[in-house]
């Protein structure tokens, strides 16, 4: 993940806002196949509050791209290669903690409403009916502070309901499908203040 980003005061109370931008390593959980292959976005910005002793809470707004693919193998003919693609609005809500003056570490969610899917491959042509609209997802991540604009971040996160609303039998989501995605990026500082 990219992220543009300005770093709050130190005082208890301080904001500050960013922009950011992330390359997503993602694959969907019991759609068949496996592996982060394929890769998607994040850009959007961050507010942060300073809460005193280390912890802030952060959140903000962000479009997003996540999904699956699974190329044709000639291994494996009569398996149809796919490429999910769903393009989200998420509102993330994060508590972090300072590990110390460079790293900080963070858990929380992100509350994701749906704006497009398609798979481009055309095996699954009601995708977008079939999707589930709103979702949530559950955080993990680490933050490497380089200088005093940037950032380095690395984020897990997992779907807690499943993509489509029509897990039970379906066809291509057997088993129910779940996001699981990988978000690396950078984090630029903007602006910042003092409460």
């Amino acid at each position: 993940m990219v992220v543009f980003r300005v770093n709050a005061q130190d005082g208890k109370g301080a904001f500050s806002s960013a922009l950011h931008g992330a390359l997503n390593l993602c694959q969907i959980d019991g759609d068949g196949a496996s592996g982060y292959n394929k890769f998607g976005y994040t850009a959007g910005m961050v507010i942060a509050q300073n809460l005193g002793k280390g912890w802030q809470y952060e959140t903000g707004i962000a479009l997003s791209e996540r999904g699956s693919r699974y190329p044709f193998n000639p291994d494996l003919p009569g398996k149809s290669a796919f490429h999910y693609r769903y393009q989200m609005l998420d509102i993330p809500l994060f508590i972090n903690k300072s590990i110390d003056s460079r790293w900080m570490a963070g858990a929380g969610v992100r509350t994701t409403y749906l704006i497009k899917a398609q798979e481009t491959e055309g095996i699954h042509l009601h995708v977008q009916h079939d999707s589930r609209k709103s979702g949530m997802l559950i955080c993990a991540k680490v933050q490497y502070r380089s200088s005093k604009s940037f950032s380095y971040r690395l984020e897990y996160q997992y779907g807690l309901a499943s993509v489509t609303t029509t897990t039970a039998g379906s066809l291509f989501f057997p088993t129910g499908a779940y996001h699981n995605c990988i978000a690396a990026g950078i984090q630029y500082t903007v602006s910042s203040g003092a409460k």
